[in-house]
């Protein structure tokens, strides 16, 4: 889900970057003979990286399943965050990107090929998918990521044509399966402890918060909360805290250049600068300095 494009305008392409790299693997499904299935990405970030830059494609469908920690996507201007348990639709002729960052965590995601005249039937799901309408963001297949991780798991193995075969079973039983979902008119509706634990979290994002605040709100016992929360969020209480954290720091250091690193630090909790930069880097990709002198 990547092309070489200059900033500003999208770039509008059908070619796929397949190029490998520390934390980000991606399969080239054409040279194995499964198109319409193209290529097969994953990347687990332990830090932020560069945000992808904006592009659309014209015959090409992508989809995207957070495996864990939230992705924030841009789709036509309008923002798209999706968490795991959700897929990500982004038809051609659509202009995405992500936010400032890709965040640290983990993502998968599928490009297929799109062909209106197909009559086989995974060629026909995917020009569903295309024409599809209401929201781009639905509920993912049940054991999606799993799905995926044991595809990916196949590539290379022996005998190769039984196990390129089972990668072609498991993608297209997972797009079928997609075509054959009805898209959601309206979100399912989340934990409504955990919800009351996140409004509160957003309206006290500057003052230094810690999560055993949010088990508080709750009113959950830690054990059920940390459960419940993973599932309604995709990651742990603490990651989500830290991340919206570095996020409202992010803006407040562009909204007022003015204001020391330190006093940021403290004010939302931290212990030290030092420690606020290393976690301000982890999560945003770059040190609270040279985001300022960018």
């Amino acid at each position: 889900m990547r092309s070489k494009t200059s900033a500003g305008n999208p770039c509008t392409s059908d070619e796929i970057d397949l190029v490998s790299a520390a934390g980000r693997h991606i399969l080239d499904l054409a040279t194995l003979g499964l198109a319409p299935l193209l290529a097969l990405g994953h990347y687990r970030y332990r830090e932020a990286r560069p945000a992808l830059p904006p592009q659309r494609h014209q015959r090409l469908l992508g989809l995207a399943f957070p495996a864990r920690g939230e992705v924030a996507f841009t789709v036509d201007g309008e923002p798209h965050p999706v968490r795991p348990g959700q897929v990500l639709r982004i038809p051609p002729g659509h202009a995405y990107q992500t936010g400032e960052v890709q965040p640290r965590g983990e993502l998968w995601w599928l490009i297929l090929h799109y062909d209106s005249d197909a009559e086989d039937a995974l060629g026909q799901a995917i020009a569903g998918l295309c024409a599809q309408p209401g929201p781009l963001i639905g509920a993912a297949p049940l054991r999606a990521a799993s799905s995926l991780a044991r595809a990916a798991e196949l590539a290379g193995r022996e005998p190769r044509r039984l196990a390129e075969a089972l990668l072609h079973h498991h993608l297209s039983a997972l797009v079928l399966e997609l075509a054959l979902t009805p898209p959601a008119t309206t979100p399912p509706a989340g934990h409504p402890d955990v919800a009351r634990a996140l409004t509160w979290l957003e309206e006290h994002l500057g003052d230094p918060v810690q999560a055993a605040d949010l088990t508080a709100i709750s009113g959950m016992s830690t054990s059920r909360f940390y459960e419940a929360f993973t599932a309604e969020t995709g990651t742990s209480p603490k990651d989500y805290l830290l991340r919206r954290k570095t996020e409202y720091a992010r803006a407040w250091l562009l909204r007022d250049p003015a204001t020391p690193v330190t006093k940021i630090a403290h004010a939302l909790g931290f212990s030290s600068s030092q420690h606020f930069a290393t976690v301000f880097r982890r999560y945003q990709g770059a040190a609270p300095s040279q985001l300022r002198s960018q």
